[in-house]
């Protein structure tokens, strides 16, 4: 197969929303300025992201400079030691209880401050409150700190973005929410089942040889991650159902609710480009990628790959979603994708008790496409029986 090459550069390409669509026809691997690689079609973007040669780890990373050594850039045995620390906050005995015992005030404390309410601002002021309130429990800090947490955190997103947006605010940032972080530590606010406490004994119970730091920087990460991309996801999911284009009452049904929020997420998946590095030199699909080069796999256009999904932009539940990646695939797969999709399908289950109907009632169908991609520059309105 031969490389296409776009003179493009990969900062105003990645500007579109939707970017994988501006590419030429004829290849899934394209080669853009300055050595980088966009890879785009279903099996081209499943191969990287599982390619053993393809990486999180390079020493020019924005995110790897701001919090050390973490989670989210560590590959092979370091990866694994990472994700071990976060296993058992995210195992299903602890998701039941989170269930049971923690999404359902934070829920209904949405619910009531949206309903009967019309907004053009739900992702900046309400898509973040459940998943700050979970995550802060969870990690153990102090809910009346949540907004502080909130406000610091947002910027960050621009360090895991592509081309990195580094600024002195969000270093600063990153310094100050490990700061936070240590103080809660150290003044007991963490009660026995937190994120911090756990993660420090699964270190000690399994010998993981990782420093305080390092644990800190993956519960900033923990926090990062599971709180923007539920916020960009949350937006999607009140996008979707705004816009008319499935019957809301039949989301009661609980299968029929797990097939529509599947059919969001193979739509809207939260993170919608992973940046990776090659290793060395090598191939994909057939196109040589050399050493050192970058490469931006699109999720989202591998979930909307026409040759795996017919009619790929069209919303439709039942289809075969075998080949929907929203929260990726390989080693660095979303560790929470279990608790998420717990989330979200509690906030469609209050919504649709407490409205009658959802709607969109302003659409410039604007989207925030790199790294907690959502629809944007709409309103919504909620209305209740």
């Amino acid at each position: 197969m031969l490389t296409l090459t776009t003179p493009e550069s990969p900062a105003g390409l990645l500007a579109r929303p939707y970017w994988y669509r501006h590419l030429p026809a004829g290849t899934d691997v394209h080669r853009l300025d300055a050595g980088v690689f966009a890879v785009t079609g279903n099996a081209a973007v499943q191969e990287v992201l599982a390619h053993p040669l393809i990486v999180a780890d390079h020493p020019l990373k924005a995110s790897a400079r701001a919090f050390g050594p973490n989670v989210l850039d560590a590959d092979g045995p370091s990866h694994r030691a990472f994700r071990a620390l976060l296993a058992p906050i995210l195992s299903a005995g602890r998701i039941a209880e989170y269930k049971r015992a923690l999404m359902p005030g934070l829920i209904r404390g949405l619910v009531d401050s949206v309903a009967g309410t019309e907004t053009d601002s739900f992702h900046d002021t309400y898509a973040h409150r459940v998943p700050y309130g979970i995550v802060c429990t969870i990690l153990g800090i102090d809910t009346s700190l949540e907004q502080r947490f909130h406000r610091l955190t947002r910027p960050l997103a621009r360090l895991l973005d592509y081309p990195t947006r580094e600024t002195d605010e969000t270093h600063a940032n990153v310094g100050e929410l490990l700061r936070l972080i240590e103080e809660q530590r150290a003044a007991g606010a963490a009660g026995a089942h937190s994120l911090l406490e756990t993660i420090e004994r699964t270190r000690d119970r399994k010998g993981i040889s990782l420093t305080d730091s390092e644990v800190r920087s993956t519960a900033l990460l923990f926090f990062l991650a599971g709180t923007e991309t539920s916020s960009a996801f949350i937006t999607s999911l009140v996008y979707c159902m705004g816009r008319g284009i499935f019957d809301l009452a039949e989301l009661r049904d609980e299968e029929v609710r797990d097939a529509y929020l599947e059919e969001v997420l193979r739509l809207y998946p939260p993170v919608q480009t992973i940046v990776r590095f090659a290793a060395d030199d090598l191939t994909v699909q057939g196109v040589t990628v050399p050493r050192h080069s970058a490469v931006l796999a699109s999720v989202a256009g591998a979930n909307r790959d026409p040759r795996v999904f017919t009619h790929p932009d069209r919303f439709e539940i039942g289809r075969n979603l075998k080949g929907s990646i929203p929260f990726a695939v390989g080693a660095h797969a979303c560790p929470g994708a279990m608790l998420a999709k717990t989330e979200f399908s509690l906030i469609v289950e209050e919504l649709i008790q407490r409205c009658s109907e959802v709607v969109v009632t302003r659409d410039r169908l604007g989207m925030e496409s790199q790294s907690f991609a959502h629809p944007t520059d709409f309103s919504v309105e909620f209305r209740t029986r």
